[in-house]
Order: C-alpha cells, then sequence, then structure tokens
C-alpha cells in the first residue's frame, strides 16, 4: 500500500475541529462533515459541512449544520445540546443521511470519572435532497433500553443494504443516577421503512463478565456480501486495551459471530473493504513509541500484516493535549489529540482515508488516499 495523495480538510488556528467523514456525490463533489469546538468533548460542540471540487485538494468555508437555510435547529441555538460525530452516507433515491449523536449539556462534563456516567444522549439522522447544500430537521432514532441504567450514542455508519434494511449501531453507557457499574455493550437498531421507523435493540457484542468493553463498533459490507465489525475492546477497570475485536455476519445482520480478537493492538479501529475481498483496518495506535495513525490489510479477517502496515499520521510530540492526574482511563482519553480515523473504497479503487489531528498545537481535520 502507499500514499497517492493527501491533504489538509479544515486547519484553522483559531479553532479545533475533529472526527471528520467524507462522501463522494453523484455529481463529482466531495462533501466533508465534521464536529467543531472548544475540545473534543465540550458544551459548544456543532456540526458542520465542507464540499471540495477538486478531489480534496482544496474545500469551502465550513457551513454550520444548525443554521442552514431551511433548517434552523432551536435545541442547538439553545445551548441545550451538544452535537458530535457525525458520518454520512448516500440512499439509493439520491438523499444525502447524516447520523450524529447530541448530548445534553447539563452542570457536569461529558463524562464524569468518578461515577463513569455519560450524560444521556440523543441519536440523530439528517436529510438533505440537495446533496447536502440543506438539511431537514434531524429525527431522533430511539433505542428501547431502560433509561435509568442505559444511555446510548451512535457509532460506525449507517449500512443501508436495501431499502427495506437500513441498520443503525451505537453503543451502551451508564447515565447519571445509576449505581451499579456501566453495562457497556454494542448493538444496533433496525429499519425497514427507510429510517421511519425502528425496531430493537439488537445487541451485537456483550460481555457478561464486564469484564470487556466494547466500544465504537466501526463496519463494512465486504466484497462477497457479508457484514464485517471490528470493536475496540477495553479492559475495564484498567488502563490496558485488549486487541481489536472483530464479527461478522453471513445474513445481513440477523446474526452475528462472536467477537474474536486480532493481533491490532488498538484503539479506535475502522475496516475498509478491499477489492481483492480482504479488508484494510485504520486504526489508532497509542501503544508504540512513536503514536500515531496505521492502516494494515488482511486476507483473512483476523491477522493483519503489522509489519507492513501503512503509517498516515505520526503524531510525535502532540499525541496529548494534556495530563490527567485522575486514575480513569476515560479522563485521560478525553485529552487525546487525533483520533477516529475512518474511510471507505473510493469510486477510483483507492482507500479514501479521513481522521483528525494535531500539529503546530492546531487540532485539524485530514484525509489520505491510499493506492491498496
Amino acid at each position: 500500500m502507499r500514499i497517492v495523495s493527501e491533504g489538509v480538510i479544515c486547519r484553522d488556528p483559531s479553532r479545533n475541529v475533529y472526527m471528520p467523514v467524507i462522501a463522494e456525490l453523484s455529481d463529482g463533489r466531495l462533501i466533508a462533515a465534521q464536529h467543531t469546538g472548544s475540545a473534543l468533548a465540550a458544551p459548544d460542540n456543532r456540526l458542520e459541512v465542507l464540499f471540495s471540487s477538486d478531489q480534496g485538494a482544496s474545500w469551502t468555508d465550513p457551513v454550520c449544520m444548525h443554521s442552514q437555510a431551511g433548517h434552523e435547529d432551536r435545541a442547538a441555538a439553545s445551548g441545550e445540546w451538544a452535537y458530535r460525530a457525525p458520518d454520512l452516507q448516500l440512499a439509493d433515491d439520491g438523499t444525502l443521511l447524516m447520523q450524529a449523536t447530541r448530548f445534553e449539556n447539563t452542570s457536569q462534563p461529558l463524562f464524569d470519572p468518578d461515577s463513569e456516567a455519560l450524560q444521556r444522549a440523543e441519536m440523530l439522522l439528517y436529510r438533505s435532497a440537495d446533496s447536502g447544500e440543506t438539511w431537514q430537521p434531524p429525527e431522533v432514532v430511539p433505542v428501547d433500553l431502560p433509561p435509568e441504567k442505559y444511555t446510548w450514542n451512535s457509532t460506525g455508519r449507517l449500512e443501508l443494504l436495501s431499502p427495506e434494511r437500513w441498520l443503525y449501531h451505537f453503543e451502551t453507557w451508564k447515565p447519571a443516577g445509576w449505581a451499579g457499574p456501566p453495562d457497556q455493550k454494542a448493538g444496533m437498531v433496525v429499519s425497514t421503512d427507510r429510517g421511519h421507523t425502528w425496531t430493537g435493540p439488537f445487541i451485537l457484542a456483550d460481555d457478561t463478565t464486564g469484564e470487556k468493553l466494547y466500544w465504537d463498533r466501526m463496519n463494512c459490507r465486504l466484497t462477497d456480501g457479508r457484514l464485517y465489525g471490528m470493536c475496540w475492546t477495553h479492559h475495564y477497570g484498567t488502563s490496558a486495551d485488549f486487541p481489536v475485536h472483530w464479527s461478522v455476519s453471513d445474513d445481513e445482520g440477523h446474526t452475528w459471530s462472536e467477537p474474536r480478537p486480532t493481533n491490532i493492538s488498538g484503539q479506535v479501529c475502522s475496516p475498509i473493504t478491499l477489492p481483492d475481498g480482504g479488508v484494510a483496518a485504520i486504526y489508532n495506535d497509542r501503544t508504540s513509541s512513536t503514536q500515531g495513525i496505521r492502516l494494515a490489510r488482511s486476507t483473512d479477517l483476523e491477522t493483519f500484516d503489522i509489519d507492513n502496515q501503512l503509517t498516515l499520521f505520526s503524531a510525535g510530540e502532540e499525541a496529548s493535549l494534556g495530563t490527567t492526574d485522575h486514575e480513569n482511563f476515560l479522563a485521560e482519553h478525553l485529552l487525546i489529540a487525533f483520533g477516529r480515523p475512518e474511510g471507505h473504497l473510493a469510486a477510483d479503487g483507492t482507500l479514501l482515508t479521513y481522521f483528525w489531528c494535531t500539529t503546530g498545537g492546531v487540532t485539524h481535520t485530514r484525509w489520505a488516499r491510499v493506492r491498496p
């Protein structure tokens, strides 16, 4: 694998941007979405979109999702919610879809390391009929779990398997007020009417012992039609991670194999379909002496060629935006300076990847195109 081109989506020393995603529009343009704010998880997090007509060489100025013509998001304007982690998909009827999560703003931080509670959230679905120029108001995607024990947020990307089967993935967390430990698992809800109603939840990864926490489940469809997912797998109560785990479905997500470990020592890890039937994994490497974002490939879906992996970004001295004395692992994780890499197999046969990182003190979003 080799990088054939790369560039910046958005870099502005006056502000921070995070968690980019890029989609290819039918007219040949690219659209990117990202969230901005004073920190990775802050009350002022908002969504925005950008466009490129030259395959990423240049991008328009970011446009706030919450104040576009035809869509004035009063919930965002009120400051009651923080909006994070967008992802984009193009439906078969030409509708552009964006999934995202909004978190309730209270007097408490997004994550309380003392109680291990996450602020309550709502998973969202936005629709655009004009390639992202304007957006309809967000629809809340429900998850039928006991709210006193669980809160949840979107993960991965919306899977549009057919007009009658859409999969929206999520992970669970512990809400404020729940006295027990977090019951953290990966799941999905399903729509048979293009996202207007949802059924479920259906649980895809859950360690009932509580030892393994399945985070940030990312997904793709393989060339043979199977569905493939990867989870950052954390050892609860420690600062250690298990190897990234994977699972597969050969019946459109009705059933899934039990999660199994790969040989990747990583955190957020996104699979990308390869034309030869294999898969590439783009992931955060925070264990090696030189932290960064790597890309490795596999032919058997489990063993990745780490010896010949590609480095897309090297963090150097800017792997973290600060330090904390708190012993909870996630208190430190909220200070990371790069993250959530994703990608897809582009129309030209390359792997189009995207991520956020920090260089020269500026947290920004980037892309890289790789020849597999």
